[in-house]
C-alpha cells in the first residue's frame, strides 16, 4: 500500500513538472514570436500601437500587395496602396507631431536631397508655427491632419470629438495656407480605433485615412539610435511595392534628423520614387471590422 502511495506521488510530481515546463515553453514561444526588439505595452500607450501591434501586423508577408484599394469597405480593409497600373515603386516619407523648429531642419535635408514628404501636423502646434506650415507648403510638400490636441482621452472618447479635432486643425491650416486639407492620420494609428461605422462617418465627411507600413521607431521609448532607426526603416522594404514610412519631426527627434539622409539615399539606390500623399493617393488603413 505504501509502495502504491509513493508511486502515485511520483506520478503526480512528474505531471506537475511536465505542465510547468510546457507552460513556460508556451510563454517563451509567445515572446519569441514578437518581432525582435519589441516589448508588450499597455493598450492605452501609443507605443502599444507603434511597436507591438504594428509589429504583429507585419509578421506575415503581404500576399496581396498588387491589389489596389477600391471604394468598398472590404477593399479598404485590405490596407493596400499599390496601383497595379503603375510599375514605379514609391516611397512616401511621412512626419507626425509637428510642426516644430526641428521640422525646419527636416525641410532642409529634404531640399538638399530634392525629395518631397508629407507632414501630419497637430493643430495646437500650427498656431505657434505659422511660418513652418507656410514653409512646408512653399517647398512643395504635403500637409495632413493629426488632431488638434493629440490627447487620446479627448480625441478617442467619441466620433464627434475626433471630428471636431480634425476639423479645427483643418481650419487652422486653411487660414494659414488657403488650402483645405482632407488627409488624416490617427495619433497612434487607426488599429483598434476604427470600425465600419467610424470609417463611414469619416468618409461621408470627405476625410481619407493613412496609416503606415514601415516605421523608423522614433515614436517609442527609449528612443532608438540613429543606426537602429535606419534598420527599422529599411530592413523590410522588399515586403511592399509602395511604402509609407512613419517618422516624427518634434524638437526631440534629433536621431530621426540624423538618419534621414541615409534613409533617402537607401531608397534612391533601390529606385524608389518619392511622392507626397494627396487626396488622390489610395488610402492605407490597418485592418478593421
Amino acid at each position: 500500500m505504501l509502495y502504491i502511495f509513493i508511486s502515485f506521488l511520483l506520478l503526480l510530481s512528474s505531471a506537475f513538472s511536465y505542465i510547468s515546463t510546457n507552460f513556460n515553453n508556451i510563454k517563451c514561444q509567445y515572446i519569441v514570436n514578437i518581432p525582435n526588439n519589441y516589448t508588450i505595452y499597455s493598450s492605452d500607450n501609443e507605443e502599444f500601437y507603434i511597436k507591438y501591434i504594428y509589429g504583429k501586423l507585419n509578421t506575415k508577408p503581404n500576399t496581396s500587395s498588387n491589389s489596389q484599394v477600391s471604394k468598398s469597405i472590404k477593399s479598404k480593409n485590405n490596407n493596400q496602396i499599390t496601383n497595379p497600373n503603375m510599375s514605379q515603386k514609391k516611397v512616401y516619407l511621412t512626419f507626425d507631431d509637428g510642426p516644430s523648429k526641428l521640422t525646419l531642419e527636416v525641410l532642409k535635408v529634404l531640399d538638399e536631397h530634392q525629395v518631397k514628404a508629407t507632414f501630419f501636423v497637430v493643430g495646437s502646434k500650427c498656431e505657434s508655427y505659422h511660418y513652418v506650415i507656410n514653409k512646408i507648403k512653399s517647398s512643395g510638400h504635403a500637409l495632413g491632419l493629426h488632431s488638434y490636441s493629440h490627447n487620446y482621452s479627448i480625441l478617442y472618447s467619441n466620433f464627434e470629438n475626433f471630428y471636431n479635432e480634425m476639423k479645427r486643425t483643418q481650419e487652422i491650416i486653411k487660414n494659414i495656407t488657403g488650402d483645405e486639407v482632407n488627409i488624416i492620420r490617427f495619433p497612434g494609428g487607426s488599429y483598434k480605433r476604427l470600425n465600419k461605422d467610424f470609417y463611414n462617418y469619416l468618409e461621408n465627411l470627405n476625410f481619407k485615412i493613412y496609416d503606415w507600413n514601415l516605421s523608423c521607431g522614433d515614436g517609442t521609448s527609449p528612443t532608438p539610435s540613429s543606426e537602429q532607426m535606419f534598420i527599422n526603416s529599411t530592413e523590410n522594404y522588399n515586403k511592399y511595392k509602395d511604402i509609407i514610412l512613419l517618422m516624427h519631426s518634434r524638437d526631440t527627434d534629433k536621431n530621426t534628423l540624423e538618419t534621414l539622409p541615409k534613409i533617402i539615399e537607401f531608397y534612391k539606390s533601390k529606385n524608389y520614387k518619392f511622392e507626397v500623399i494627396t487626396k488622390e493617393t489610395p488610402e492605407y488603413i490597418f485592418p478593421f471590422k
